[in-house]
């Protein structure tokens, strides 16, 4: 599907209350396999609803990775991994993941937003810094991203990173220390 239809449809899905409990409240952005929605619990919880696309949901294989994502990324378990709270099925069979919602902008973002397209140095360190520590985690619980980039790094307003999009990450097998 063209990407401008999938926008359009995702867009048209403002407004919707998920399975009577999410109301997606605005488009966040839409990628090859999924639609990011701001979104309101019927609680008052704010959350971040990550939709799978209609078409791909009815994929076995593609809805066992995407729910397999927010696994791996709380498996991790650091304050750096966007946090997946819930994941369900819409009423129309779209596969959906809910997590925390974040203010800010992604590195891709921060460097088209400047003349030079490029970040200042400092702040590449500091970037740089805190993603080398959420990678660490990651390792050590066996995780490994796969598809770090620009919009897959995120630095809230509070000057804080976060790892997104953990779909295609790979479990490595955990060495043994026994002789």
């Amino acid at each position: 599907m063209p990407e401008d239809a999938l926008v359009e449809r995702a867009a048209r899905r403002v407004g919707l209350i998920l399975r009577d409990k999410w109301h997606l409240d605005a488009l966040l952005g839409v990628g090859g396999m999924a639609a990011v929605y701001a979104a309101t619990h019927r609680n008052g919880k704010r959350g971040a609803v990550k939709l799978l696309h209609l078409e791909l949901s009815t994929s076995g294989d593609v809805r066992t990775r995407f729910l397999r994502e927010g696994y791996v990324a709380n498996k991790v378990n650091h304050p750096g991994v966007v946090s997946v709270l819930d994941d369900d099925v819409t009423e129309d069979g779209s596969v959906f993941l809910v997590m925390e919602l974040l203010e800010g902008k992604s590195v891709e973002q921060l460097a088209c937003a400047r003349p030079s397209l490029r970040l200042e140095l400092p702040q590449v360190v500091a970037i740089a810094d805190q993603l080398l520590d959420v990678l660490g985690a990651a390792h050590e619980k066996g995780v490994v991203h796969r598809d770090l980039k620009p919009d897959n790094i995120f630095v809230t307003e509070d000057g804080r990173v976060k790892v997104l999009d953990f779909g295609i990450a790979r479990l490595r097998e955990q060495a043994s220390n026994s002789a």
